[in-house]
């Protein structure tokens, strides 16, 4: 007499699905979560920093701007990226920048700035 076992939950599914895909290409079922809240944190961060450092009294609009828009353009490839689990390292980094970006703006630009003043000076272009 031969026992018959049930089929596993796996061999189950394997024979419904088919062939098993690489596991680069799976989907992900949450792939929007990442560029949403860098969405949605980035003109909060953005926002508080400027406050914190007093820039809406003493920056130019311009960079004020520059400010809200760089940001933005780090985590648009976020939403435009393939969904699938091999991608959610990318969108996270994108992410990651974006939000420094935000945080980091006022020394970025100070940064900038400085090295063209030394830079000019070095050369003989500025004069005081």
């Amino acid at each position: 007499m031969t026992s018959k076992t049930a089929p596993t939950a796996s061999a189950d599914r394997a024979s419904r699905t088919g062939p098993a895909a690489p596991a680069a290409d799976v989907p992900d079922a949450r792939w929007w979560v990442v560029p949403l809240v860098a969405t949605v944190l980035v003109p909060l961060l953005s926002l508080m920093t400027a406050v914190a450092s007093d820039l809406f009294t003493d920056a130019l609009p311009v960079f004020l701007v520059g400010w809200f828009v760089l940001p933005f353009a780090a985590i648009v490839p976020a939403w435009c990226l393939a969904r699938t689990r091999r991608r959610r390292r990318t969108r996270i980094d994108l992410a990651v920048v974006a939000c420094g970006l935000a945080v980091g703006y006022p020394w970025l630009i100070g940064t900038v700035v400085w090295t063209i003043f030394l830079v000019m000076l070095l050369t003989g272009n500025y004069s005081a």
